[in-house]
């Protein structure tokens, strides 16, 4: 099998670093980096993006001695950093990695400084989406850049952008990351420092992998980087600070690989906004196939086939395009078949739509006192409609704010992944601090049976309160986040007929997401249930 060429993802990093000057030295740099757990996990993790520039370094310059200071600290955004920066001057300071102490690091100079900050501060959150906020962000940016500057007299200054928040780029979290990084630009342009482009390789690598494999990623966790992803960050840092021969060693060497599975069959599904008195769903599926580079396919035909769908065109005679797919996802897992024919060969891979939700968010729910939510302060026209079996989508919120509803659909780029139960509030509002949430189905049962509720989360931070009403009773009220791993199964029952099933997700900061599912008991499939987001 001959290599996979990383052609476009290396010709799209290429242009940011034209012209660049080697402000690594040929690997004989200082250089520090600022910034989050992202900055702490170069170092933390085996594979992390200041190793794999290591790596890179020693391998294209024979006998350099790279010495990159990664000072990253976990929850850390602009205006924490300051609060660091203060703090070290008069005492010895340690972050995410043992053993760097953040004032003895501070007080040698440094050939290059580089900050990344930003993650926190749009996932925390600890700025709104508000023209006064993101002033005031890029202000702490300024002074944190002038005490830094002040502490180690850097030869050039580099601000990389915020990494992606959430794997999906038109996400509300992703579309403030994209704001401070605009703010981050300018900056950096007004004080002659280099632009960075993490972020933008972070999303030409997950572009690249997901044309091999519909479930690559570049993150573990929807935030922290996985290996393609610190591969990503530490090109795109090689490159800026100008050493183009070390980033490709990497890519070739290391990131190709993660690539090598030649033939490959992938796909990427996306739902087609509908209107919500309706039940059908248009989804546009991009398919493609990718053979050896030495042996093109020869007159390839795609196909894409499900029971109970009407997709178009009937085939595709191309090794890539789009298919449209309108139908019910009426199942809790909708199943069909893409399949790819070239000569004497035959690739097939199973797609799966799972049922979706009918959601709200962005709702200002200030019913904490610490870490205790007070449920009967929630209640409201919302909680009264749902125990009264009437249309609580009609009804205002608590808070007095009129909701607005959508469909959401499981998603591989959210936490959760696309588990038929999830739903990731990141993908409905760039949720602030103390808001709610809800969601909503209804399911029909040919029978009345005992039923598993599953109730989860896989968030990494933060406090959620979770209430779930099963035809307009409680069956669950609790803090989510304190159950034991943050899971919960209890027995519920289902009726013969329709059944609706609605939660209320109420969080006090970081992540918003919940799983909230049925699964069968003793012998039972559960293979008659119907799922809908059409009141019945």
């Amino acid at each position: 099998m001959r290599p996979f060429r990383l052609t476009a993802l290396t010709a799209v990093l290429l242009l940011h670093a034209a012209g660049a000057a080697d402000l690594l030295q040929g690997g004989n740099a200082r250089v520090v980096f600022v910034g989050d757990s992202i900055t702490g996990l170069s170092r933390n993790a085996a594979a992390g993006w200041a190793h794999q520039m290591d790596w890179a370094l020693t391998q294209t310059h024979p006998g350099c001695r790279p010495d990159l200071v990664a000072l990253g600290g976990s929850g850390q955004g602009v205006r924490s950093w300051l609060n660091v920066e203060q703090r070290s001057r008069t005492a010895p300071l340690f972050l995410d990695i043992r053993g760097i102490d953040v004032q003895a690091s501070l007080a040698r100079p440094a050939d290059v400084l580089v900050i990344m900050l930003g993650m926190n501060d749009v996932l925390a959150p600890y700025v709104v989406d508000e023209p006064a906020a993101l002033a005031d962000w890029t202000a702490g940016y300024r002074q944190l850049v002038a005490a830094l500057k002040a502490r180690i007299a850097p030869g050039q200054l580099a601000l990389a952008s915020a990494t992606p928040c959430t794997e999906d780029p038109h996400s509300p979290k992703n579309a403030m990351i994209d704001r401070l990084n605009e703010q981050a630009a300018a900056l950096a342009k007004e004080l002659g420092a280099t632009v960075v482009p993490t972020n933008q390789a972070m999303w030409d690598v997950l572009r690249a992998g997901r044309r091999r494999r519909p479930d690559f990623h570049v993150t573990y966790d929807f935030v922290h980087p996985n290996e393609a992803g610190h591969l990503a960050i530490a090109g795109a840092m090689l490159r800026a600070l100008g050493d183009g021969a070390a980033a490709d060693w990497l890519a070739q060497a290391r990131l190709s690989p993660l690539y090598e599975h030649a033939p490959a069959l992938s796909c990427q599904v996306e739902p087609v906004d509908a209107a919500l008195g309706g039940r059908r769903q248009l989804y546009r599926v991009r398919c493609w196939l990718t053979a050896d580079p030495g042996e093109p396919p020869q007159r390839p035909t795609l196909t894409l086939a499900g029971d109970g769908w009407t997709i178009t065109p009937a085939a595709l005679a191309a090794s890539d395009g789009w298919f449209t797919v309108y139908g019910t996802p009426e199942r809790r897992v909708n199943r069909l078949q893409l399949e790819a024919r070239w000569g004497d060969h035959t690739l097939a891979r199973a797609l799966t739509l799972p049922a979706p939700w009918l959601v709200t968010a962005g709702l200002p729910h200030l019913f904490w006192k610490q870490q205790a939510f007070d449920p009967a302060k929630a209640r409201g026209p919302i909680e009264q409609a749902i125990e009264a079996g009437a249309d609580f989508t009609a009804a205002a919120d608590v808070s007095g704010v009129k909701p607005v509803w959508r469909r959401w659909y499981p998603s591989i780029d959210y936490t959760g992944l696309d588990a038929p139960g999830s739903v990731d509030f990141a993908g409905v509002s760039h949720a602030r601090n103390f808001e709610g949430g809800y969601g909503a189905r209804w399911i029909h049962a040919d029978r009345e049976r005992a039923v598993g509720l599953d109730l989860s989360s896989q968030i990494f931070a933060g406090t959620l309160y979770l209430r779930v009403w099963l035809n307009g009773r409680v069956v669950y009220s609790g803090l989510l986040s304190g159950e034991p791993q943050r899971r919960k199964t209890i027995e519920a029952r289902l009726q013969a007929g329709n059944n609706a099933l609605v939660f209320a997700l109420d969080h006090i900061a970081w992540q918003f997401q919940c799983n909230v599912d049925i699964s069968p008991l003793g012998d039972d499939k559960l293979d008659d249930l119907r799922y809908s987001v059409t009141p019945p």
